[in-house]
């Protein structure tokens, strides 16, 4: 080790007095053991980049606040529509025009027979104009038993009771002094016939909790799924604006030259085309042809698609036509800068492709500019889809989202103001959660505003 001291030692001093100074020896350049090692105190340990950003994000009270609301949506849209028995397209004709948590008559008239029965089937409350079961084998199951019965005769009405494991029915409602009136009892088996129908029964008639709708229909269900293809729809078209602007700007940004001249130039002419005109012009134009070609071709992308309709498929093609523009600037911007570092350089210098430089060096490092971006695109997709459907250019009936929802409520908002109330505050939320979570995220990853 003196040896080593001696030859590479850049002082212009003595080696061996300096050797002498200190009292060194070969002993005090040995390994640390394990136990020295462990003894060592850690003043700081060290972050990721990542990690750093999320605990800045989670110290924005507000942003974290936002994506507890954000999340809470997400269950509403997405776990809300199994808790409920209503569906977004049935039609209660008994239970049109009900205001919140209000029951129609026939409702109130099987609520007073269900503290009588354990479950109940009750034909006035079935969704659809036809309120009787036709000649034919039924069963449904109940705590692991099945009940199987056959019907002679048209069943209108009238309800199915089951009560202590035993069938009735009562072919017309009447209580007197909390008992029923008129039963009669219902043979069955626990067989299941060939060609039988299920009927789904229920414990108790579960309330309107927003009410209905002119045609009887739940507009809670309705909102949660409505809230659900807001949501779909806004994240998709964000992530076609993410795939479709990230590369269009990545290739711009490397190339330079003519390349970069060219594409930019045709960024800007999009963003000189009246922007609302355009969308309504496209959505105008698509629509028609769109379902014709679902109608008429039998590929798997045709089949795939018309399930979402032709105007959710219409707002994805406007998206990916012109809301692309912003991404790409922004990660043009991005490359401009990062392709004179020695990293690029270097990758070049051994011959990586340019294709390989923008997902490998490039993209990477934009991570951030594309996470914020992507967020704040979000609720613009919202919002647009919104805007569409409340025009009648949206998402085709039966299925609702948020903005037609809207439209429809408008009609009668003096009478029935909660029909515009509830879709309308859960849009406000949705969209003004994203934004806080966005912003956040923007505080969060962007360097330059750290603390």
């Amino acid at each position: 080790m003196k040896q080593a001291y001696k030859k590479f030692s850049p002082f212009q001093v003595d080696p061996e007095k300096v050797w002498a100074d200190y009292n060194l020896n070969d002993s005090d350049f040995a390994p640390a053991t394990d136990t020295e090692k462990e003894s060592m105190v850690e003043v700081r340990k060290s972050v990721s980049y990542w990690r750093d950003a999320a605990r800045r994000f989670k110290k924005n009270t507000v942003s974290m606040v936002a994506l507890v609301i954000f999340i809470l949506c997400l269950l509403f849209a997405f776990l809300g529509p199994s808790l409920i028995p209503y569906n977004y397209e049935n039609q209660y004709r008994n239970a049109q025009k009900l205001g919140p948590f209000e029951y129609s008559k026939e409702e109130t008239l099987v609520k007073s027979i269900e503290k009588e029965a354990d479950c109940f089937y009750a034909t006035s409350l079935r969704p659809g104009s036809t309120m009787s079961l036709d000649p034919g084998d039924y069963y449904f199951e109940y705590k692991g038993n099945t009940y199987c019965f056959n019907f002679d005769q048209k069943f209108s009405e009238s309800v199915i009771l089951l009560k202590g494991g035993e069938l009735s029915t009562v072919r017309e409602v009447h209580i007197q002094n909390g008992e029923i009136k008129r039963s009669t009892p219902l043979e069955y088996t626990s067989e299941v016939k060939e060609g039988a129908k299920h009927l789904k029964v229920a414990k108790s008639v579960f309330p309107h909790i927003a009410g209905t709708d002119s045609q009887g229909r739940d507009i809670l269900a309705r909102t949660m799924y409505g809230a659900r293809v807001s949501i779909i729809i806004g994240i998709v078209a964000a992530l076609i604006v993410l795939v479709i602007g990230s590369i269009y700007g990545a290739i711009s940004g490397l190339c330079g030259g003519v390349v970069d001249f060219v594409l930019m130039r045709i960024v800007e002419l999009i963003y000189s085309v009246p922007e609302v005109l355009i969308v309504l012009l496209l959505q105008v134009v698509l629509k028609d042809p769109l379902q014709i070609w679902f109608d008429s071709s039998n590929s798997w992308l045709a089949n795939g698609l018309s399930t979402l309709g032709a105007g959710i498929v219409s707002i994805f093609i406007t998206f990916a036509v012109l809301y692309w523009v912003t991404m790409a600037r922004i990660v043009r911007g991005q490359v401009l800068m990062l392709k004179k570092q020695e990293y690029v350089t270097a990758a070049t210098a051994l011959g990586a492709s340019n294709g390989r430089i923008i997902r490998r060096h490039l993209l990477p490092n934009c991570v951030g500019q594309l996470v914020i971006t992507t967020c704040l695109q979000i609720p613009s997709a919202i919002f647009l889809e919104s805007f569409l459907s409340f025009l009648g250019l949206g998402v085709s009936a039966p299925m609702a989202s948020l903005g037609s929802l809207c439209s429809d409520a408008l009609g009668t908002i003096t009478i029935f103001p909660y029909r515009l109330l509830f879709p309308g505050t859960i849009l406000t939320i949705i969209v003004l959660s994203l934004n806080l979570v966005g912003d956040g995220l923007r505080d969060a990853l962007d360097p330059r505003l750290k603390k």
